[in-house]
């Protein structure tokens, strides 16, 4: 059984609010192959289909994970709307029985969903199962390294501090925001590079915004087996 999301009861508003380019198609477009067109590309956490309407514009395939039953009816609607060919799941990633059907991607992407996700270890353990030899995953997040700013879109809570790892909401924070919502789980860099390398995944390349105190990262990773035949 899925588990029931915390988006479920603003998978509406999150639609209207999160209106701006994926930062894998603005900032950091670079970290993606040149050529999109005949890959085969899992989104995780895809919400409502943002990052996979644009990947499937540049020509992927596109496959849509996401554990929020109402995202995946939003993502699905306006793909309807808006034919674009992609195939949307409501499962829990990790959970590969459930949705993958065995077919090896060519590269998986992850849009400003990291820090929403509980199990870290699980969903990186799935990401790099599902890729091919020398299969590419990219992915931004909420910057890890900083407090962020009234927007509320700081990695950690006001009170805290950047070591103190856990998941938190704060009323503090803008209202008009997705945090004070929602809530995040906030980790160090260096858990995210150990998880990453952990399941076999090498970091090589990371792009930041120009901004005085960057508030996002991306990044983009290779399988460490891109020297199997």
């Amino acid at each position: 059984m899925i588990a029931s999301s915390s988006y479920d009861s603003l998978a509406s508003w999150y639609g209207e609010w999160a209106s701006w380019p994926p930062a894998l198609f603005d900032y950091a477009r670079h970290l993606l192959p040149e050529r999109l067109d005949g890959l085969t590309i899992l989104d995780v956490a895809c919400g409502h289909g943002r990052l996979s309407r644009e990947l499937a514009t540049a020509g992927a395939n596109v496959i849509g994970v996401d554990i929020s039953a109402e995202m995946i009816k939003q993502a699905q609607r306006l793909d309807s709307e808006s034919p674009a060919g992609i195939v949307y799941h409501h499962a829990d990633v990790a959970d590969l029985e459930l949705w993958w059907d065995g077919t090896p991607f060519d590269g998986v992407v992850c849009e400003m969903a990291l820090m929403d996700i509980a199990d870290l270890d699980a969903a990186v353990r799935a990401i790099s199962a599902v890729l091919r030899p020398a299969g590419w995953f990219a992915a931004s997040l909420v910057h890890p390294c900083f407090p962020g700013s009234g927007m509320g879109l700081s990695s950690w809570p006001p009170e805290g501090g950047y070591s103190q790892e856990g998941f938190w909401r704060s009323s503090d924070h803008n209202p008009e925001g997705i945090r004070i919502r929602i809530g995040s789980y906030h980790r160090t860099l260096s858990t995210y590079l150990n998880t990453l390398t952990r399941q076999g995944l090498q970091i090589e390349a990371i792009a930041e915004p120009p901004d005085a105190l960057p508030q996002f990262l991306s990044f983009a990773c290779r399988s460490s087996s891109r020297n199997a035949p």
